[in-house]
């Protein structure tokens, strides 16, 4: 490798060589088309605008904002879009500010599915919210209807918070719309797992079920870049979303961050819902080839999954992390929660045939296989699928 490049081009190199030759499994992450890429590394990286505008050259970033905000109303079918958010996080974080400061935030645990952002030390925390935790499904993630609509009818909390960072099923959107709407509270769905799904139609429609706020990170199941999307229908939620980003939240908004997302967004119009049924198929047969192999996952006698991930059926924590570390051995990447994501390698053109050699793979390395001589087969097969599709 060229000394010439420096030492940081030296290390991005090495990461992009290394990851290209790894299998990515990461629920939470996905591979951004070669357009999507070069958008981030135009001119738009080092700029600023505002609304309303303070700066001086900005008439092409506004007209592509304006056209972001267009073409995402359009995708998902709503009325009013907020790009501002940098991260789920802060988008999560916005929705809290706005709706519960000081006030009450009812919504998953954390060990059960919900985002781990909202553990009472994190966000709950920083906004002064008291945190209140649904009870939950433990083997498939999913809020339970009856006892969740007793917590809410109970707390009357101002915020509720659906989906989350585990997530195999549809949430009961309509089921707690309605008692939440009731006292005049708050109904938000997180849905930065699973955005791309419902982009898709192949998921559940959060909004049209009765969420009045949709937020979610945009390079998960969404193939595009790290940031974040708001959705809502209601004028009013969007005013008061909108009355508390800039100076608060936000200050520049990261505009090649906006580019990719747009080309990406363009992407999903043409071949979202296809990439997305190719998702859940791939899940569902890599859960299914899995269990044939004898590893058990959770929620067997429901199919496994009804989105993008599985969840292996492993309680301890240290024991997840060694799975984790022995897999990546052998060139598999999975996180400590030793879930399975099918987005980026259906991303990548991957599909049933290729779901049940991967299942073997994880099969044979944690069956114990020499790593050397499974990675060798992973970057085999990482080699005939270098192209990003869908795009």
């Amino acid at each position: 490798m060229s000394k010439s490049l420096g030492k940081a081009w030296e290390i991005i190199r090495a990461h992009e060589k290394y990851r290209s030759k790894t299998l990515n499994l990461i629920p939470s992450e996905n591979i951004l088309s070669l357009k999507a890429l070069k958008a981030l590394s135009t001119d738009l990286a080092g700029r600023y605008a505002l609304r309303p505008e303070f700066y001086a050259g900005t008439r092409y970033i506004h007209e592509l904002w304006n056209y972001a905000e267009e073409i995402t109303r359009k995708l998902f079918k709503v009325d009013y879009v907020l790009l501002e958010p940098l991260s789920g996080h802060v988008a999560a974080i916005l929705v809290s500010h706005t709706f519960a400061k000081n006030r009450r935030i009812v919504t998953l645990p954390s060990e059960y599915g919900g985002y781990p952002g909202y553990e009472k030390i994190k966000i709950p925390d920083l906004v002064g919210a008291e945190l209140v935790e649904l009870p939950v499904s433990k083997e498939y993630f999913t809020p339970l209807i009856e006892e969740g609509i007793r917590v809410i009818e109970e707390y009357k909390p101002e915020l509720v918070v659906l989906g989350g960072s585990m997530i195999l099923f549809p949430h009961p959107v309509r089921e707690f719309s309605d008692i939440v709407h009731r006292y005049g509270g708050i109904l938000a769905y997180d849905a930065s797992h699973v955005l791309g799904l419902i982009a898709g139609g192949v998921f559940q429609d959060p909004i049209r079920e009765g969420a009045d706020i949709v937020y979610a990170s945009t390079h998960k199941t969404f193939p595009g870049p790290q940031g974040a999307v708001i959705l809502t229908n209601d004028p009013e939620v969007y005013k008061k979303l909108s009355e508390n980003i800039y100076h608060k939240i936000v200050d520049n908004i990261h505009l090649n961050r906006l580019a990719a997302y747009a080309v990406t967004v363009e992407e999903m119009l043409k071949y979202g819902q296809t990439y997305a049924k190719k998702v859940i198929e791939n899940a569902k047969h890599l859960a299914s080839s899995l269990d044939s192999l004898g590893i058990h996952l959770k929620a067997r006698d429901k199919g496994y999954t009804e989105s993008h991930q599985i969840i292996l059926d492993i309680p301890d924590d240290e024991a997840r992390i060694k799975v984790r570390n022995r897999l990546e051995e052998c060139g598999i990447i999975a996180d400590a929660g030793v879930r399975f994501g099918t987005n980026e390698v259906t991303r990548r053109g991957m599909g049933k045939r290729e779901m049940e050699k991967i299942a073997k793979l994880i099969h044979r390395a944690l069956e114990g296989e020499d790593p050397k001589k499974v990675k060798r087969e992973v970057q085999i097969l990482m080699k005939k699928f270098s192209t990003v599709r869908f795009c």
